[in-house]
Order: C-alpha cells, then sequence, then structure tokens
C-alpha cells in the first residue's frame, strides 16, 4: 500500500499541485494523465523515491519498482541485464522464458545493448521488471517505441501480474484496456476517478458543461449587477447611491467568488477556425509499383486515391519508415514511385526540423497567416492544444510532441493535398493525441500515416497496408499477418489474369477520369469568359452566336460531368472487387 498524505510540489515560479491526499491499494490499476508540463513524471518519481524535493509524506509498504521514460540500463547484454535480478533457479527459468516470449533469439541475449533499437530497450525493462517479481509498478510512457505487437503482448502481461500499477500512457486504447481508475493533473489538482476510461471520459465532459455553465451564470449575475449599478448612479438620489454601494459588495463578493472557482476544468471556448482545405489532386494520388530495398522491402504496390487516409503498419524494423523514406526520395530503390496530378506533398517530420527554437508559437503560425488579426491566429492555435498563454511558449519550451503539432498545424495551412507522417504521437499528451485526430479527421487531403496507436488510425484511416517479412497487404483491420506463402503462390496463380484485367480496367477509368477533369476545368473557363463577353456585347447577332455557343459548351459540360460520376462509380466497384477477394492471412 502507498499513502500520501498532504504532499505538495513547486519550482520556482510554478507550482505543480499542493495538499494532496491519496490512498494506493495493492491491487490498484491507475491511469495518470494531464497534460506535458503538468507534473506526472514528477508524482511518480516521487512515489518512487526518486524526486525527494517535495512537502508532505509518502509512505510504502511491499516492493515497488520504477521505470522511466530514458530507458538506461546497468550491464551491457540482455542476460546479463537479467541475471543481476535472477537470484533463485527458478527466476533463472524465468528469464529465458521472458527474453523469448519478448520476441529476442538466443543470439540476441548476448549482444551489446546500445545496439538495440528504442522499442527493444522497452521490451527488456519491462521483461525485467516482472522477473523481480514486485507488488506495485509505476511505468511512465511503457509504450513508446513498442509496436503494435508488443503493445498487445503488455496488455497480457499487466492483466495477468498479480499485483498493482500505475502507468502514465498517451495511448488511449492501451490505457482503456488495462487501467480501471484514474489521476488527472489539471490546473494544479489532481482528481480522481474510480471508474474506467470511457466513463472517466464521460463524467470528465459532464464536470466540465456543469462548471461551464455555472460560469455563465455567474458572469450574467455579474454584468446585471454592473448595468442596475451605473443605473443607480445616474438616477443620483440618496436611496438610488445606498442601493449601488450595496450591489457594489456584491459585485465585489462574486468577482472573487468567479475568480476562486475550481477552474480545474474550465478550458478555452473553441473558436471554430476551420483546416484550409487543398487544391484537388488527381484521382490517383500515389503509385508504388513493385519497390524494392536491400533484403527488407521485396516488390511492394499500392495505390493512393484522392482522400485516403492509409496507415502503414507492421512490426518494429518490417520498414514502415523506410517506405516513407522512399516516397520522399531520400533512398535509392528498386520500382518506382509516382505522384498524381497537380499532388502537393508534404513531410511532416521536415517541418519539425525546420522550426526556429527562438520564436514563439504565435510566431511560427503567423508566418503562415501573415496579415491575420492576432485573436484569428490564436484561436487557430488553440485548435492544436495552445491555450491561453501557452501560444507565447518558445519552441525551445515544447516538449517533443508539442514541437510535432505545431509543424502540423503550419503544414495544413500551407494546404497539401498529401500529408506525411511518422510516428507523430510519440511523446505527446492525452489532449494534444486527440487535438491531433481531430485535425487529420477533419483535413480533406490524403494521407500516409505510420503509427503504433490503435485508436489514432482506427479513427482516421479507411484503409490499412500491413506490412511484414518484406511483404505487403491490405487488410480490413489494423493489425499483423502472417502469410502462408505456398497458399499464396497458388492464389495468386489462380487470380492473377482476372486480377490482371481488373486493375487494367481500374486503370483506364482513372486515366479517363483525369482528362474527363480536365475538359471540365477547360469548359467552365470558357463558359466564364462567353458570359463576360456577352454582358458586353450590344450586337444581337454576335449576341445570339454566343449565346448558342454558350449553350453546347454547358449541354457539353452537363455530359462530363455524368460520365465522370458514372466512371467513379465503376472504379468504386472495381475498388471494392479488389477489396473483397479472400486473403489467406493467419492472425
Amino acid at each position: 500500500m502507498i499513502s500520501i498524505r498532504n504532499v505538495s510540489i513547486e519550482f520556482p515560479g510554478k507550482r505543480l499541485f499542493s495538499n494532496f491526499n491519496a490512498t494506493i491499494f495493492p491491487k490498484d490499476r491507475i491511469g495518470l494523465v494531464g497534460k506535458n508540463g503538468s507534473g506526472k513524471s514528477t508524482l511518480m518519481k516521487a512515489i518512487a523515491g526518486v524526486f525527494k524535493d517535495f512537502q508532505g509524506e509518502i509512505n510504502i509498504s511491499g516492493k515497488v519498482l520504477y521505470m522511466d521514460q530514458y530507458r538506461t540500463f546497468d550491464a551491457k547484454t540482455p542476460f546479463e541485464y537479467y541475471t543481476k535480478v535472477a537470484d533463485t533457479p527458478e527466476k533463472e527459468k524465468q528469464v529465458r522464458s521472458i527474453l523469448k516470449g519478448l520476441g529476442f533469439n538466443e543470439e540476441d541475449w548476448y549482444r551489446d545493448i546500445s545496439t538495440f533499437s528504442g522499442g527493444e530497450r522497452t521490451k527488456l525493462q519491462l521483461g525485467r521488471l516482472f522477473v523481480e517479481e514486485p507488488d506495485f509498478l509505476l511505468l511512465d510512457e511503457p509504450t513508446n517505441f513498442l509496436d503494435i505487437e508488443a503493445i498487445e503482448f503488455l496488455k497480457r502481461l499487466l492483466l495477468s501480474f498479480k499485483g498493482g500499477y500505475m502507468i502514465i500512457s498517451h495511448d488511449r486504447d492501451f490505457l482503456r484496456s488495462v487501467c480501471n481508475k484514474f489521476w488527472e493533473i489539471n490546473n494544479e489538482t489532481i482528481w480522481m476517478f474510480d471508474m474506467p476510461y470511457d466513463r472517466y471520459h464521460e463524467e470528465r465532459k459532464r464536470i466540465i458543461e456543469t462548471q461551464q455553465r455555472q460560469v455563465a451564470s455567474l458572469q450574467r449575475e455579474i454584468q446585471r449587477l454592473r448595468e442596475i449599478i451605473d443605473r443607480y448612479k445616474k438616477w443620483g438620489r440618496d436611496k438610488f447611491q445606498r442601493q449601488a454601494k450595496s450591489r457594489e459588495k456584491m459585485l465585489e463578493r462574486m468577482l472573487e467568488e468567479l475568480e476562486n472557482m475550481p477552474a480545474i476544468y474550465l478550458e478555452e471556448e473553441k473558436k471554430k477556425i476551420e483546416i484550409p482545405a487543398p487544391e484537388s489532386s488527381g484521382y490517383v494520388v500515389l503509385e508504388l509499383k513493385n519497390v524494392s530495398w536491400k533484403a527488407l522491402l521485396r516488390n511492394v504496390s499500392f495505390t493512393i486515391y484522392q482522400g485516403d487516409k492509409v496507415a502503414l503498419i507492421g512490426p518494429n524494423g518490417s520498414g514502415k519508415s523506410t517506405i516513407l523514406k522512399i516516397i520522399s526520395g531520400e533512398l535509392q530503390h528498386e520500382g518506382t514511385v509516382i505522384f498524381g496530378y497537380k499532388v502537393n506533398v508534404a513531410y511532416v517530420e521536415q517541418f519539425v526540423e525546420q522550426l526556429d527554437f527562438e520564436n514563439t508559437v504565435f510566431d511560427e503560425i503567423f508566418e503562415e497567416m501573415p496579415g491575420q488579426p492576432d485573436y484569428v491566429i490564436r484561436a487557430y492555435a488553440g485548435r492544436f492544444g495552445f491555450k491561453g498563454e501557452n501560444v507565447f511558449k518558445t519552441v525551445a519550451e515544447l516538449s517533443g510532441g508539442e514541437r510535432q503539432i505545431l509543424a502540423l498545424a503550419k503544414v495544413l495551412l500551407r494546404k497539401p493535398n498529401l500529408l506525411v507522417l511518422d510516428e507523430p504521437t510519440n511523446h505527446m499528451d492525452l489532449e494534444t493525441v486527440e487535438a491531433l485526430e481531430d485535425a487529420l479527421k477533419e483535413y480533406k487531403g490524403s494521407i500516409i500515416l505510420v503509427s503504433h496507436d490503435l485508436e489514432l488510425i482506427r479513427n482516421v484511416c479507411n484503409r490499412f497496408l500491413s506490412i511484414r517479412d518484406g511483404t505487403l497487404l491490405e487488410v480490413d483491420e489494423p493489425l499483423y499477418f502472417t502469410v502462408d506463402k505456398g497458399k499464396e503462390e497458388k492464389k495468386r496463380n489462380i487470380d492473377f489474369e482476372r486480377r490482371k484485367r481488373v486493375k487494367n480496367s481500374l486503370k483506364s477509368l482513372i486515366s479517363k477520369i483525369d482528362q474527363l477533369k480536365i475538359r471540365e476545368r477547360e469548359i467552365c473557363l470558357m463558359i466564364d469568359e462567353l458570359s463576360r463577353t456577352i454582358n458586353r456585347t450590344n450586337d444581337y447577332l454576335e449576341l445570339l452566336n454566343l449565346q448558342r455557343v454558350k449553350d453546347e459548351l454547358e449541354a457539353e459540360l452537363l455530359n462530363i460531368m455524368e460520365e465522370i460520376e458514372n466512371s467513379e462509380r465503376m472504379v468504386n466497384e472495381l475498388k471494392n472487387e479488389i477489396k473483397s477477394e479472400p486473403n489467406e492471412v493467419n492472425w
């Protein structure tokens, strides 16, 4: 059990929270949430005994282990790292079992840990914690750098764990699966919700709405009192002057009440500043044909159509980020990468690197919105989580997640019609992840997204391309696949001719649609010019001739629009035919 009594933590010029009291029971499964900088990691370090500069008392009974988000090690190899805590024969057997269960081959056990990826290091640390048999775990961002498969493994590990834990995470699906209580640090106060994630969100929403109604009611009453006081003072009689003074005392009390209201959930009003619509691209946005790279990728082919929001999923090291680098032109490769008509692509990661550390958030957005009034810039920044005075933070003061979403906010103002994002939610807090999700859902262009955040993928994307062992396959759910190569090859031989015919028809239709749209634009311009000429013409015969030409063009335009509509319907039917073909996949 962990007892927290009257704990306050503050730094020069910043208070995190004060006089916090709580009892953590042995089987508690707590999600600790709040904005970046609110004090989540500091509170966890205080409970772990790593951070000691606080007021109050924290008393612990039982064995509590802490894993920070920086992944440090006290050994050279995984086997050495694990055997340091394997002090019984049973634990030595457990070491081998856990290392294998985490996906490490025996040759990996003796590799230098410095050669492992971030996700592999996270798995190593998590596994050792369970070898040590703690009573309670404190985990700071345990899903960082883990792929979807490893996150699912961690879920199972935690759900079968006999003790309790507290977890800081930005992964909503993960928190929903493993936690049944939530603590939220918000405006220097910690609120506790003894309920599952979705109920916590609903209760939080109810509290916000209740408080907003209370504030609005109090503000209306304050305004009414001010008007009464002004009216009484203008009337000038002694009786009214006394009433004005009485009302002024009442007004002071109300203003004090408003100032001291628990602003825990009081959020800045969201002014609706829409994300600019990008210029329309051709129907085909991007096509990869038989792309291969070293031993990692083999004949990867896929097509992205206008408006598609595509998730690239697969284990760490499967080649997802490599595909993005090939698309961006950073890597030489076999095969072809073809961008469609009028495609304007933006690689968000590149914009992160271009942010000026001395600029404020306001400065960075102003660069893309010159001439706009301050309130518009602040309202737009607020859509991405930069509310109130946070808009005047410098880029140097922002977390990695905040820089990522600031870069996205800037990119969207340039109206690209294809966005490329690689793990955008790393180091974001929950509120920023939700702001990111809202922006990507509203965005009207196409997206290629690499992420291990299942909830973000499901809520934003309409297509899922899964890659493993160099093979890419489109799937209905954002999960990994294992291809039975013999069956897959047999199926390909049987269906090859039919698939080839369907794909050729699809290609021809798409080309036809692009040509029709070009002609559609040409006719629209011609009709506009004819309309202007007709308005300037006084010659009756010329007017008749111009009107005849205009009528013919309008008739042609109607035919083209109908043909585009029919062709697009046929394209969707062919796409559905390809998509509906059964896949020989072992899940």
